[in-house]
């Protein structure tokens, strides 16, 4: 008994499918749970708030949420509102309906208020501090 030629071939054509299957899954990344890998055009871009707006109706109309949201001060002059927020997403669900928002934590609050009072919830929060002046900016998703 031995292998024959035609066996040979078999274990070829096996072991160069296998290399091709590992290979694809070398090259394949790990995403977490309902996170999409879409992150605008840099997986670590703060966008001003009118471009966020613009990124995230383009993200909903692929079906996408926000999941997480990031904020910092792009401006901590005294008296300025300039914010900066990055994003991860998430396939909305059907009917899911979401708000976000960034500002201060008196403004969230409220904003807070009236999100609750049409049955949004908050689902991801996040607070800084500029240390230099004090000042702190707010971010919040709520959906419902």
């Amino acid at each position: 008994m031995g292998i024959d030629r035609e066996d040979s071939k078999r274990a070829g054509k096996a072991i160069a499918t296998m290399a091709a299957l590992m290979l694809l899954a070398g090259c394949m990344t790990h995403q977490p749970r309902g996170i999409d890998a879409y992150q605008t055009s840099g997986i670590d871009q703060w966008l001003a708030t009118a471009d966020a707006d613009k990124v995230v109706n383009a993200m909903s109309a692929k079906g996408l949420m926000p999941a997480t949201i990031d904020c910092r001060f792009a401006d901590t002059t005294p008296g300025q509102v300039a914010y900066l927020s990055k994003f991860t997403w998430r396939r909305a669900p059907a009917n899911t309906r979401y708000h976000w928002e960034i500002g201060d934590p008196t403004y969230l609050a409220s904003d807070e208020v009236k999100a609750n009072r049409v049955g949004l919830r908050r689902v991801f929060a996040k607070a800084t501090r500029d240390a230099a002046t004090g000042q702190k900016v707010g971010c919040s998703i709520w959906a419902g």
